[in-house]
């Protein structure tokens, strides 16, 4: 029997004995956070839309990996959902809260921000390591359309489950603008005109 979401949000997370954090997800994520077209976009749909950076980047990763995201396998993972809830989003909350009531305790929110980073990083080492669980070969013509198919399918289906109203044309702004910073060789308008087509 599926456990309830409460049961999900008591009961304790145990990562697995073995689980590489250097992966090539990580070394791709670092890699795109330079990009601070990339960095606006995410920042912007995790803060005004509460969507989760890490699954962003599993599904531009995806994209070059000519993979296609199995939304449902993504959204049913219990400990995925368990390590985020319990780990990184308090973690980023601590910090959060931190810049207004420590203001002056420098060092305490860089080790809080270097906690969530860690927590992060966890994070996507667990995604990678269900890659193939939480995905399949594409079946899309190039990196363009499978990247764009990935991140509609996880939008779409995190935004329904929260209920949360949002403007769709800035979440489809925000991510032609993560795309673009994905494939800079393709300009603002060919991506544009392929969500059109969506």
């Amino acid at each position: 029997m599926e456990n309830t979401l409460n049961d999900i949000n008591t009961s304790h997370v145990r990562l697995p004995n073995e689980l590489p954090l250097e992966t090539p997800f990580w070394a791709f994520s670092l890699s795109l956070w330079k990009n601070k077209n990339a960095q606006t976009a995410l920042l912007s749909l995790q803060n005004d839309m509460d969507l989760v950076v890490n699954r962003l980047l599993f599904c531009c990763w995806l994209g070059f990996e000519r993979r296609e995201l199995l939304t449902d396998e993504l959204f049913k993972d219990q400990l995925l959902f368990q390590w985020h809830e319990q780990s990184v989003a308090p973690l980023r909350a601590i910090r959060m809260a931190l810049k207004t009531s420590a203001p002056n305790q420098p060092k305490l929110i860089a080790t809080t921000q270097s906690a969530e980073l860690q927590a992060e990083q966890v994070e996507q080492a667990l995604l990678f390591q269900r890659a193939n669980q939480l995905s399949q070969d594409t079946t899309k013509r190039n990196t363009l359309a499978t990247l764009s198919f990935n991140l509609l399918s996880y939008t779409q289906r995190a935004l329904s489950e929260s209920k949360e109203q949002v403007d769709e044309s800035l979440l489809n702004s925000l991510l032609i603008s993560l795309i673009q910073a994905n494939i800079p060789n393709h300009d603002r308008s060919h991506i544009e005109a392929y969500f059109h087509e969506k």
